[in-house]
């Protein structure tokens, strides 16, 4: 089954990235519009992705599912459902150097054509996706809306 894997360094603490990936408003300043998130002090929750005007055809887009691991300054786990199969998506923070390895693994797509074009699209996005979280950690530039 395929699975998506990207990472990248990012010059800020495990603790920056791990509370922008688990607050709405953190989602909210580099990627999605109108996120909401909720997570218990387990470590699991809710998540609910939210786009509006999304990409070149301007789409509005939805999905989400439960958080599945939240362990503070160094994972966030969460499933979502972009094709066919329920996927989940791993963050991990590694401190290294004067910032942050972060990690992302997806996994549990199909070889459904439906799930094979999901992913796809979800490789080249996540990659693009960190690029942003780099920018805006780094730089506080948010560029979502002038890139999409």
């Amino acid at each position: 089954m395929p699975i998506i894997k990207h990472a990248t360094y990012i010059k800020t603490t495990p603790k920056r990235v791990f509370d922008t990936l688990t607050s709405a408003e953190g989602w909210n300043a580099w990627f999605t519009d109108e996120t909401t998130l909720n997570w218990n002090e387990d470590g699991t929750g809710e998540i609910t992705l939210r786009w509006k005007a999304f990409g070149a055809q301007k789409q509005d887009f939805v999905d989400g599912g439960k958080i599945v691991e939240a362990k503070p300054n160094s994972s966030f786990v969460f499933q979502w459902c972009p094709g066919v199969n329920v996927t989940t998506v791993r963050f991990t923070l590694t401190e290294y150097q004067d910032g942050t390895l972060v990690r992302l693994k997806e996994d549990g797509y199909s070889t459904s054509e439906k799930d094979l074009i999901a992913c796809v699209q979800c490789a080249t996005g996540w990659g693009e996706a960190l690029t942003l979280l780099k920018f805006y950690l780094e730089h506080n530039i948010v560029c979502k809306k002038d890139i999409m």
